[in-house]
């Protein structure tokens, strides 16, 4: 921080603000809400579909929504060009495998306890 006191302007210099990365327009969005972007891919979906992907975004965990950007992110250089049919499809089997892994790891981890109980 520089003071000067012929023109009393004062100058200050912060990295923080140089260091962070943009953040998006808006808000996050909400629990359960479609990530910024796909909301026309996923309004292509059939109404099942749209509402299974709102249940599974919904109960995703933390570490789960992390690992559903994650893929977004490096898939998002490969649709560029297909439909918005195609970017709903490609969006609603990501959402499911996340869901279903991190399901299939819930029951398995719910098994082993019980035998572990068990035994």
């Amino acid at each position: 921080m520089q003071v000067t006191s012929s023109n009393t302007s004062i100058q200050m210099t912060s990295t923080e603000n140089a260091q962070r990365p943009p953040r998006p327009d808006g808000p996050p969005p909400p629990k359960g809400g479609v990530p910024p972007g796909l909301e026309t891919a996923v309004s292509t979906l059939s109404e099942e579909e749209q509402q299974s992907a709102t249940d599974m975004l919904a109960s995703l965990t933390d570490e789960q929504q992390a690992e559903l950007k994650s893929v977004l992110d490096e898939l998002k250089p490969m649709t560029e060009g297909l439909s918005d049919e195609d970017v709903g499809s490609v969006f609603y089997e990501a959402l499911s495998s996340i869901y279903n892994d991190g399901e299939t790891q819930t029951a398995s981890s719910a098994s082993a306890v019980n035998v572990d109980v068990y035994a």
